[in-house]
């Protein structure tokens, strides 16, 4: 094995099953190097599982990868190293999770007595002086979302996971964890995207966030009153414009803990700079949060 493996070029790693990578004889003994991958079982038809990582924030898939080496006394067949490999209790299936139900949509899942509810409420965002603002997920508002999208004035190559309208911009996200990145709009990673399409003109902006405070210290050095931000939870960077934002908890009260902003599962603010001076500070919440 070399240090050019990827697990994404690894297609046991869609699959599940076993490959051998080398073997080699020593003294009369054949070493036999084995990778097995054990992956979660794929009980949707096709249109279901697109549907689970376009509109699913946190689908993802688990994988286990291990490897063993196993020893013969002569130059064992792949027969018997498939048999081996069976002796160690290795299934290329894992066991099942959980129903479909326990996954994150862009909404947040609950706790009931009847089990895993999902918070259907769009996002809201407030900001002072401003109309509020409701962001629609792709899935669990499709009457919404697809009114938005007809709306668009460019082509989009990839569906967003939710949008929203502000003023005359239409925001489009892309929040699914473990998928590419929208490579229309962006050379570089980061967990979550927005892109904004001005809805007479066609102009485009971007943003890539990532998780935590990633700025430099100059770089946060020159944000007025960035010093005094406590529970920093994500960094928004705009591609197209000297701006910056920061997100925060609304606390530092345990319960006002944020542990994925994606999926809005607590309310959480933001704060934007525009050549370091602060331009507004937003709420990013739910209705039934508010009430």
């Amino acid at each position: 094995m070399t240090d050019e493996y990827n697990v994404h070029d690894d297609p046991l790693c869609h699959t599940g099953g076993w490959v051998e990578e080398s073997r080699y004889e020593c003294g009369g003994t054949w070493f036999v190097n084995v990778r097995m991958v054990a992956v979660d079982p794929c009980e949707y038809d096709d249109e279901t599982h697109e549907n689970l990582h376009n509109g699913m924030a946190t689908h993802c898939h688990r994988l286990d990868i291990t490897r063993d080496c196993f020893d013969f006394d002569h130059e064992p067949t792949s027969d018997e190293v498939e048999a081996e490999v069976i002796a160690t209790g290795f299934e290329p299936k894992k066991p099942k999770a959980g129903s479909p139900e326990t996954f994150v949509y862009t909404g947040n899942p609950t706790t009931t007595d009847q089990g895993i509810a999902l918070n259907a409420d769009p996002v809201k965002t407030i900001t002072d002086g401003e109309e509020s603002v409701f962001e629609y997920s792709r899935v669990i508002h499709p009457t919404e979302y697809n009114e938005l999208f007809s709306m668009l004035p460019i082509t989009v190559d990839d569906k967003p996971t939710s949008m929203c309208l502000k003023g005359d911009w239409i925001y489009l996200y892309y929040a699914r964890a473990g998928s590419p990145r929208p490579e229309q709009f962006f050379d570089r990673d980061f967990f979550l995207y927005s892109i904004r399409v001005h809805k007479d003109t066609g102009e485009v902006r971007r943003k890539g966030y990532n998780k935590g405070l990633t700025l430099t210290d100059e770089e946060f050095n020159s944000l007025e009153g960035a010093s005094d931000l406590e529970g920093i939870i994500a960094t928004g960077y705009y591609l197209d414009e000297p701006r910056y934002a920061i997100y925060y908890q609304c606390s530092s009260d345990p319960a006002d803990y944020v542990a994925d902003a994606a999926v809005v599962e607590k309310p959480y603010m933001g704060d934007t700079w525009e050549n370091g001076v602060k331009v507004r500070t937003r709420k990013y919440t739910r209705e039934s949060y508010e009430d």
